[in-house]
């Protein structure tokens, strides 16, 4: 019986542009983009020039940028500095059913790679999708298992899909493919420790599992041997991860419909620079803002979330309502209800240090709490349930279902999310040269006009 890395990867590397859905398509250029676009956002912050540094430390010169300058470094490290920038704002995507972050890693992955290897924009687009797809299948096996286990499924489960993802691009056969995925099984990890003291060391998750995908293909390339039931092998990564007797593991899952159904249409491009379970929550405090609210009537805030929430972006309260980082900032509940409903936004320009450090700010966190909402029960669908008390004794309350925004983002609101994202790294006036540059990858010979579109080095087409 074929194992469950093997089945995948014979689909895998049978893909081809033409059985892709056009949605699919479409959501591969919109994946493509908004990596580009957050990453390069986050490298002219704190967190951009210590990992920039550290990839041309390790990479040297190469071929492959790093996105917000004109910098080349091998496809490796600049795969670990993109794929790790990506996650910096929060502001990538998820798979609502298991909460991975896809887009980062698989994207960061394949680009590198392409500039390296010159791929066709048709087969960066294919080798995009169908590594997203077996990032969320693999997910799939035990949604929210690892999180409940302290441990963080977009670094570990996502150095699954870069492998699968290097494999291809670097024409690794059917026998190294499966060898590749299981030696990136002893490569994967993530914890999330760094949730409670708001330090940065998680988001190094996304960039180590690019990284560790390209490193477990290339010398599975030259003839390392890794175990073809790395899943689902009794002491494979479920086994070993969730120690929890009679887990209900669904190995089925990882293969079943592959390539008719596309589990890749869960996931959400995220609206706001926040943790995925508070996105709806923001959409409530906008519209209150909308609605007339004003933070000085506020007397008190209501958050109702699911039970399973509270350890990720409620707890411990005190710490939550007082973040020491950008990043603290934004896996707090608290802290990103009241700073959106003090500015009326949320965006790329959101958590300053001048915000986190505003006493006035603060005190409005600190009349922000939480309840549970016994109605919610899990899921792919994140309910959003706030109410307000002013100081003259109205009640207030905004309910919204995921749906309305991550889902259903309107195209002029995703490229005014782009156009922002690139006018905090420094280059909106690369925004109409580089959305058109992806979305004609289904026509390019290579990358390379998606790449210069995006490096302040280069010059535009038309000197725009």
């Amino acid at each position: 019986m074929s194992s469950l890395s093997s089945s995948a990867a014979k689909w895998f590397l049978a893909l081809s542009y033409d059985d892709l859905p056009v949605d699919i398509v479409e959501e591969t250029h919109r994946a493509i983009l908004n990596t580009i676009a957050v990453a390069t956002a986050a490298s002219v912050l704190e967190y951009g020039s210590p990992v920039c540094a550290t990839a041309k430390d390790l990479g040297g010169i190469g071929s492959a940028h790093l996105f917000g300058s004109g910098e080349k470094t091998s496809a490796s490290a600049a795969a670990f500095a993109n794929a790790t920038m990506s996650a910096a704002l929060a502001y990538d995507d998820s798979h609502t059913e298991t909460l991975i972050h896809v887009y980062g890693t698989i994207v960061s992955t394949v680009l590198a790679l392409a500039q390296q290897h010159a791929i066709d924009g048709k087969e960066v687009l294919t080798v995009v999708a169908g590594a997203s797809e077996l990032t969320c299948r693999i997910g799939m096996i035990a949604p929210t298992a690892f999180h409940r286990n302290g441990l963080h499924p977009t670094g570990i489960i996502g150095a699954f899909g870069a492998a699968y993802a290097a494999a291809r691009l670097l024409r690794l056969s059917y026998t190294q493919t499966v060898h590749a995925i299981g030696i990136v099984g002893n490569l994967a990890s993530g914890i999330n420790q760094c949730w409670v003291d708001g330090t940065w060391s998680q988001l190094l998750d996304n960039g180590w599992a690019a990284q560790a995908g390209i490193t477990a293909a290339t010398i599975a390339r030259h003839g390392y041997t890794g175990p073809s039931e790395v899943l689902e092998g009794k002491l494979g990564l479920f086994r070993s991860h969730i120690q929890q007797p009679g887990y209900p593991f669904d190995f089925d899952c990882m293969i079943h419909d592959l390539g008719t159904h596309w589990e890749m249409r869960e996931i959400e491009i995220k609206p706001y620079p926040c943790g995925h379970v508070s996105q709806p929550f923001v959409d409530c405090a906008l519209s209150l803002y909308r609605r007339g609210l004003k933070h000085e009537d506020i007397a008190s805030v209501t958050c109702l979330v699911s039970d399973w929430m509270v350890p990720v972006v409620c707890e411990p309260l005190e710490r939550k309502r007082r973040p020491t980082t950008a990043w603290h900032g934004r896996v707090s509940l608290p802290y990103t209800i009241a700073e959106t409903l003090w500015f009326g936004r949320l965006d790329a320009e959101s958590y300053r240090s001048e915000y986190l450090a505003s006493r006035e700010l603060l005190e409005l966190a600190d009349r922000v709490s939480y309840e549970i909402d016994t109605s919610v029960r899990g899921g792919r669908t994140y309910k959003g349930w706030v109410r307000v008390t002013t100081h003259d004794g109205r009640l207030l309350e905004e309910i919204k279902s995921e749906e309305d925004s991550c889902k259903h983002m309107p195209r002029e609101v995703f490229l005014d999310k782009i156009r922002c994202c690139l006018r905090t790294g420094g280059i909106e006036d690369r925004h109409e040269a580089l959305v058109a540059a992806v979305e004609r990858l289904n026509d390019a010979s290579s990358i390379v006009e998606v790449m210069a579109a995006c490096d302040p080095t280069s010059s535009l087409k038309g000197g725009k």
